[in-house]
């Protein structure tokens, strides 16, 4: 061991280390344990003296409470059982009891003991002695005497006690400061023994790292000596060797033996010196041979780097132009030109140049059919031309010289020439090698001119595709397998418009799916759905189409989604999706079905109210009146059925555009009083008014429509106010218009309904509503008829305040005499009734001389014929079905129409026949559908012959 230490520097400077290491581990130990011990010294003593101090501090609690509530009770006595200070007072006695026998245990010293002694000696005084004493003086209720005994010494021993305890608490707090007193000492003590044992551990260790450090850097130096004198090229012997075994010994051994070698090879080298500067010269002559051939390789590569740009520049780009400026910017260094063109020879004639005018470049291609072009397209050789400088190429010089054109055929894989390449070089003349490797580059240059024009026909279709997509009214989405869009369609675009965040192409299945959900009602079903047809390899041509509702700005659509999957050579590569906006059809059937269930009942209430007094009428003997009552009922209900076919029917012939319109000159206000007076009767509960603010209510328009519209929109202002109120009307002009406003304090409506109003069977969904019955067809045929009038009609409501819909047409001024002043001329008025049902004859007849017509009948239409010649009738009402089927209404109205003496009566058909086409192209006047009320006929026959005489007056429309 000794002799491994001796022979080892570096085992010597271990075996130092690690001594230091034991010895400054071994005092840090002792320091710690010496520190340990008096910590937990003082943890224990400091403890003691703290459970000591609470508990001193309890009991002083405790005693306090006792007393502050014996003192309460001696004051103010109990308040019930649960609130006695007495027993609050008792109960902290017992545990001041059981904490002193706690602190019994744990008063080891004298200071302890004597406290405990006199706790104990002042408890038994208080609690056993003293308390007990006042409580049955103060309950006896001699309270003076439980004065005297706090004064004869009670409180005297209450003071004495509360001293002793804050002396002990005192005392126990100054033997606390004591104890942290005496380990703070202790500890400066240790730190400081300990900082002057590592002062002297440190001196030593440093004496001996000195005393190692000069026995190792004397024989250093001497090695450094001669490492210096060895560079700079003296000899140097070692005469005196050394005894050291350890590694400076062998260094100075090795660089012995190095000196003596580097002495013996000294002539070596120089013979070898003189050997290699022979070499040198010799690869001198070896270097100028390279230089020339790199210099050759350079030239290639820069070739090469130029036609791989050229290569790189024609298969990168799909943009012609962009192509031709790369196939000339490449093509020019190449060939060394100073000037270039390529010119395309389709009918555009697309080109790109280096160093060529704007001149020169419009003259080659308005000369670019010339001869030399025709024989590079049938040589199919490229054409070398040497020519002589133009002026403008020469540049400031004056003499003559010539210049160099090479013209290179570009030809398509069907051999037809696409392109003409143009080159001039002012250095030299083109060699047959350069224009063989120029050709082979144009070939190059065919391949990308015929991928520019595979790409612009697939782009010309691919937008061809899109267009035609884009005209589909239909949403179409093509997403391929993995579930990303790749097509969408204007259409597709329309539907989503307004998104926040709208799926494009591209977006992967989980982007465009997060976009759709929120605005999805059924999210679930909707992921399900599309993840199957998207993702499935199944065939979704059988899946049935999928209806999902759309929330967006415009409210909710309704969309049908169908699948269809694209396949491509047998392999699925998507799935086209198409989304149909089936909003307006779904709305459409979902108000026919309720259209259906109304009708249903609108019509079988009638019916049961018909069939029932009918069957009672003809079954059982009724009183005059009880049956006038009975007929009354079914006249009512009968008209109900005839209103609900007609507005039935009505709807059907305005949605096939047949409705018909036998418009003339009316005033509007009579027409509003009749149909007030008529809602008047049936609706007792409410109040009419009409307010009229014009003189001027006459309009061009059909008589009975209009009735039909003002009915229709008074009798909902009725309906609407079920509990009665008032329904205002009120006529003014506005606007050159004659304004007719209803206006009722009904339930109103509400403001998302407005819209959805006029729409044919649709009917607020409310229940109030609902209970009030009707079709839902009211208002979509008041708003068609106001609008064949040329007017408009608009609403205004508030919920539970009421509504008014005001109703806009054209007004017509009036100019002459007054309606009464002509209906008076018309009394004594010939009317002929042409009617093969007497019953009705007769009826009508006794209605039209009310209204003091002058009435002859005909049941057969060749005898009316005759009698017309005599009476002279101003109207005639006719019926189709006579009782000469050979000889029907038709043919007599023909017959009129064809005479000039007869074509100018008027004539009003009275027929069950709807045929009222049919009547107004032969020339009648009016057509009244059976069955109908008598005073309408008198009344159309009074407002035909007024028009008539109003023919010489002035009636013009407002401007």
């Amino acid at each position: 061991m000794a002799s491994n230490m001796k022979n080892s520097i570096t085992r010597k400077f271990s075996a130092l280390t690690i001594s230091i290491v034991i010895i400054f581990a071994a005092a840090f130990a002792v320091f710690l344990m010496i520190q340990n011990n008096a910590s937990s010294s003082f943890s224990a003593k400091n403890k003691a003296l703290n459970v000591r101090e609470n508990m001193a501090i309890e009991l002083d609690y405790g005693f306090n409470l006792a007393i502050s509530e014996f003192r309460a009770y001696f004051a103010f006595g109990n308040f019930g059982e649960e609130a006695s200070y007495k027993n609050n007072a008792l109960k902290q006695q017992d545990q001041i009891n059981s904490k002193l026998k706690e602190f019994e245990k744990l008063a080891t010293e004298k200071e302890d003991l004597e406290f405990y002694e006199a706790a104990r000696s002042f408890y038994d005084y208080y609690f056993n002695e003293t308390a007990p004493k006042a409580i049955s003086l103060y309950e006896s209720g001699d309270t003076s005497a439980v004065a005297g005994l706090a004064a004869g010494g009670g409180t005297e021993s209450v003071r004495g006690f509360q001293s002793s305890m804050k002396n002990y608490r005192l005392n126990l707090d100054r033997k606390l400061e004591e104890n942290e007193k005496s380990y703070t000492d202790g500890m400066r003590a240790r730190q400081t023994g300990f900082s002057i044992l590592l002062v002297i551990l440190l001196g030593g260790m440093s004496a001996l790292i000195r005393s190692l450090t000069r026995k190792i850097s004397r024989p250093l130096v001497e090695l450094t000596d001669a490492a210096s004198s060895i560079a700079s090229g003296k000899e140097v012997l070692f005469e005196n060797r050394t005894s050291r075994n350890d590694e400076l010994g062998i260094l100075h051994q090795a660089f012995e033996r190095m000196s003596y070698s580097i002495h013996e090879k000294e002539q070596d080298l120089s013979a070898q010196n003189e050997e290699l500067i022979a070499q040198q010269d010799e690869l001198q002559a070896q270097q100028a041979e390279l230089e020339e051939v790199l210099e050759q390789m350079k030239d290639r590569e820069n070739q090469l780097k130029l036609r791989n740009e050229l290569i790189n520049g024609i298969s990168n780009t799909l943009d012609k132009r962009d192509l031709l400026k790369s196939i000339i910017s490449s093509l020019a260094p190449i060939v060394g030109a100073d000037k270039a063109l390529i010119v395309l020879t389709s009918h555009h004639k697309e080109h790109a140049s280096i160093g060529v005018s704007d001149e020169e470049a419009n003259q080659f291609l308005r000369n670019l059919q010339s001869g030399f072009i025709q024989s590079l397209e049938e040589s199919r050789q490229p054409l070398s031309i040497k020519r002589e400088m133009l002026q403008s190429e020469k540049g400031f010089h004056h003499q003559a010289a010539m210049c160099y054109d090479l013209f290179l055929p570009v030809f398509s894989s069907q051999e037809q020439l696409d392109a003409i390449l143009l080159f001039t070089r002012y250095s030299g003349d083109f060699t047959a090698e350069e224009t063989k490797n120029y050709m082979a580059l144009a070939k190059n240059i065919s391949i990308s001119l015929e991928k520019i024009k595979l790409y612009e026909q697939t782009e010309e279709e691919r937008q061809l595709n899109r267009d035609i997509m884009n005209t589909v009214h239909e949403g179409i989405q093509l997403v391929d397998t993995r579930g990303t869009i790749r097509l969408m369609n204007e259409t597709m675009h329309e539907i989503i418009r307004g998104w926040e965040n709208q799926p494009a192409e591209n977006s992967s299945f989980t982007e465009w799916m997060a976009m759709f959900e929120p605005h999805i009602e059924k999210e679930a079903d909707f992921r399900e759905f599309f993840q199957q047809a998207v993702f499935t390899e199944a065939n979704v041509l059988n899946q049935e189409p999928f209806l999902y509702q759309l929330h967006g700005k415009s409210g909710v659509k309704v969309i049908k989604v169908y699948m269809e999957p694209l396949y491509r050579m047998d392999h699925r590569v998507g799935t086209v999706i198409v989304h149909r906006d089936i909003t307006r059809e779904y709305e459409v059937d979902k108000m026919k079905s309720e259209f259906v269930s109304t009708v249903s009942h609108e019509l079988r209430t009638p019916l049961a109210s018909v069939l029932g007094f009918t069957e009672l009428m003809l079954h059982k003997e009724l009183k005059p009146e009880r049956q006038k009552k009975y007929l009354t009922t079914i006249f009512q209900e009968a008209k109900r059925l005839t209103s609900l076919i007609n507005d039935f029917l009505d709807v059907q012939r305005m949605e096939v555009g047949k409705q018909s319109y036998e418009k003339k000159y009316d005033d509007l206000y009579p027409l509003l009083q009749q149909i007030v007076e008529l809602q008047q009767i049936q609706s007792p509960k409410h109040t009419f008014t009409i307010e009229r603010l014009t003189e001027q209510t006459l309009v061009l328009g059909d008589k009975d429509k209009l009735s039909q519209v003002f009915g229709n929109l008074i009798s909902n202002a009725v309906k609407y106010s079920p509990n009665g109120g008032a329904v205002e009307i009120l006529l003014f002009e506005e606007e050159k218009h004659l304004n007719v406003s209803v206006r009722d304090k009904g339930l109103g409506i509400p403001q998302e309904a407005m819209e959805k109003l006029f729409n044919k069977f649709y009917r607020v969904d409310n229940t109030d509503r609902r209970r009030i019955g009707g079709t839902g067809l009211g208002l979509a045929i008041v708003k068609e008829i106001v609008k064949a009038h040329e007017g408009t009609v608009k609403v205004s409501s508030e919920l539970g305040q009421g509504s008014v819909f005001s109703v806009k047409l054209p007004l017509v001024i009036q100019a002459g005499s007054d309606h009464e002043e002509i209906t008076a001329k018309r009394t004594g008025t010939h009317v002929m009734i042409i009617e093969d049902d007497m019953n009705l004859a007769h009826l009508l007849k006794a209605e039209l001389e009310e209204s003091h017509f002058r009435v002859v009948i005909s049941t057969n239409g060749k005898e009316a014929l005759k009698q017309m010649a005599e009476v002279q009738p101003e109207a005639v009402v006719l019926d189709i079905m006579l009782d000469d089927p050979a000889y029907t209404g038709w043919d007599l109205l023909k017959e009129m129409k064809s005479r000039e003496k007869l074509k100018q009566i008027p004539i009003f058909i009275s027929s069950a026949l709807e045929e009222k086409e049919k009547g107004f192209e032969l020339g009648a006047n009016d057509y009244l559908i059976k069955p109908y009320q008598p005073s309408l006929l008198s009344k159309l026959i009074l407002q035909t012959l007024w028009q008539r005489d109003l023919n010489g007056q002035i009636l013009v429309p407002a401007e």
